[in-house]
Parts: C-alpha cells; structure tokens; sequence
C-alpha cells in the first residue's frame, strides 16, 4: 500500500473506530479501489457494512479479505462470527475450522473453538 492509500486508510479506520460509518464507507471504498491487494481494506469495509446493515455486501468483503491474506485468523474469525450473528451457521463453520488448521494455539483458536463447540 503506497503512502497516500496508508493515509486514506488511517482517516477511513479512525473514522470506522469512532462509528462514523457514513466518513468511513467512502473512504474505504476510495482505499479498495487504489490498493485492491490490501486486506486489511476490504476486512474494515466489511465492517462498516455490517454496522450499517448491509449484510450481503459485509460478508463479501471480509470474504475477499480472507482471500488476499488466507493465514490472518482474525479476518477469518470476522468472518466466521459475522455469518453466525446471521444465523448462517453452517457457512460459518469452514470459517473457524480454517482458523484451527491455519493455529490451533492462538486466542482465535480458542474462540473457533467455544463456538464450534456449540455446533
């Protein structure tokens, strides 16, 4: 990620933090499109969206952030917690048996664990 798109990012995920949704989504959005191969752009929208209820499009972008950095458990167990906030159960599932093959000894683990355990 160039310097101007860290910056981008920076006021986008402040604005994110803060709850101000309606800075952050263009933003980030903004950041999506002038660095695609950042993750942990797609990962922050994907949050936005789901704090502004627009689920469909959330689960997309944390999906393309799993994609770009298939080994950060965090955004997998986004992901994972995200789908079972919707009730998707069964497609959270791969979700945090990917966290476990991926660490097992990780807080992340644990928490792919507790909640495969209700499965």
């Amino acid at each position: 990620m160039d310097e101007e798109t860290q910056q981008l990012y920076e006021e986008a995920n402040q604005a994110r933090l803060s709850g101000d949704y309606a800075k952050a989504q263009p933003l980030l959005e903004d950041a999506v499109r002038a660095c695609p191969d950042a993750a942990v752009c797609w990962w922050a929208l994907g949050h936005v969206l789901l704090n502004t209820g627009d689920f469909d499009r959330a689960i997309a972008r944390m999906e393309k952030a799993t994609e770009l950095e298939p080994e950060n458990q965090r955004y997998w167990l986004d992901l994972a917690k995200s789908l079972e906030m919707l009730g998707e159960y069964e497609r959270a599932r791969p979700a945090l048996e990917k966290i476990l093959e991926i660490d097992g000894s990780t807080r992340e683990a644990g928490e792919a664990r507790k909640s495969l355990a209700y499965y």
